[in-house]
């Protein structure tokens, strides 16, 4: 669930030590990660001509819009009238600005022309008035191009060319991108589990009540849609038909992030209102009340190398199978009470061992 998830997070990704247990399989000195942190995953490969033209220093967020095609036509229309009159307008400034700044120019090089004036056969007035009559039009025009001839220009980059691309269809692929507002002042590889306001803005862009709008209207000060994304997306969907493409339910509402470390990241958050995804949820709570309870011991580094032991088994050719499982067991023991730590009573402290060697850290 999504409160699970955003709990984990606040956990501290591990880190590896080169001190490990002799007993069963030892790790080697040479591995340094223990994986992307949960409930975030490596993200899987057949993605990865989706992920790889993405900013790594953004945040990306992707759902399935499942509105009616009649609210995607209107929310497409509305705008698109909006920036057809703006267009309009600033072609009419165009076309009378022709007739008009070639004058002033040549006014202001000594040429006389029909926008001359004998300012010693006018009063004052009438003089000012002509000054500031002009400067009106100058800086109306100007801000007519400088604020408003973007937007048209972004309009028909944007979602014109993602609407001739897709249509509208009834599920469409929405993603959106982290504004530079919010993701410039991210610190990466280590605002996933420190940046508690940045893991709030997440949560909230992706509830169920948010995701009821339709993707066009998602828009905000903090995330915009990428629309390149969107569109090859939609790409890697159609292809399925030549039995080469991604199904649609690998966009499915996901958390995008790229890390040193792990490359892209993804967490479905979706799938945490699964069983299997409660089943997750609860274990992560039990090795963060784990990793908390030897922090107040003072032992947090020792969290990390059990994290090192679980990883090194759990990641062997073979998979985590009993032996291997056992072995660990044996290994964290010998580790624990090298540390001066009671294994079999701290275990039965935090709620015990059941489920912990199946979690995918």
């Amino acid at each position: 669930m999504v409160k699970s998830a955003k709990k984990s997070a606040k956990g501290h990704s591990p880190v590896s030590t080169s001190v490990m247990p002799s007993s069963g399989a030892s790790t080697p000195n040479s591995q340094t990660s223990t994986g992307p942190l949960p409930p975030f995953a490596k993200a899987p490969e057949y993605l990865k001509s989706f992920l790889e033209p993405l900013a790594k220093e953004e945040v990306y967020l992707v759902h399935i819009d499942t509105s009616s095609e009649e609210l995607k036509q209107q929310s497409f229309v509305v705008p698109a009238a909006i920036n057809v009159v703006i267009t309009a307008i600033i072609a009419i400034r165009a076309y009378m600005g022709f007739h008009v700044y070639p004058a002033m120019l040549g006014i202001l090089v000594g040429f006389t022309n029909s926008m001359s004036v004998d300012t010693s056969a006018i009063s004052f007035g009438e003089t000012a008035w002509i000054i500031l009559r002009r400067t009106l039009t100058v800086l109306i025009d100007y801000s007519l191009i400088s604020l408003f001839l973007a937007w048209p220009i972004r309009f028909i980059r944007g979602p014109v060319k993602w609407r001739r691309a897709i249509g509208f269809r009834a599920r469409e692929i929405i993603v959106r991108r982290s504004q530079r507002s919010i993701s410039q002042n991210l610190e990466r590889n280590r605002w996933i589990r420190e940046d508690e306001e940045m893991r709030d803005k997440i949560v909230a862009a992706v509830t169920p009540e948010r995701l009821k709008k339709t993707g066009y209207l998602l828009v905000d000060a903090d995330w915009d849609l990428d629309y390149d994304a969107m569109i090859r997306a939609h790409d890697l969907v159609d292809r399925t038909r030549k039995d080469n493409g991604v199904p649609l339910d690998e966009f499915r509402t996901s958390v995008l992030v790229n890390t040193d470390a792990d490359g892209w990241l993804i967490w479905h958050v979706g799938d945490e209102d699964t069983a299997e995804g409660r089943a997750r949820s609860a274990q992560r709570d039990q090795i963060l009340a784990f990793k908390d309870k030897l922090a107040s011991m003072g032992k947090e580094d020792l969290f990390f190398r059990w994290v090192e032991i679980i990883q090194y088994e759990s990641t062997r050719p073979g998979g985590f199978t009993p032996e291997r499982q056992h072995a660990a067991m044996l290994q964290a023991r010998k580790l624990f009470d090298d540390e001066g730590v009671d294994f079999t009573r701290f275990w039965r402290e935090v709620g015990g061992m059941e489920g912990l060697p199946d979690f995918a850290l």
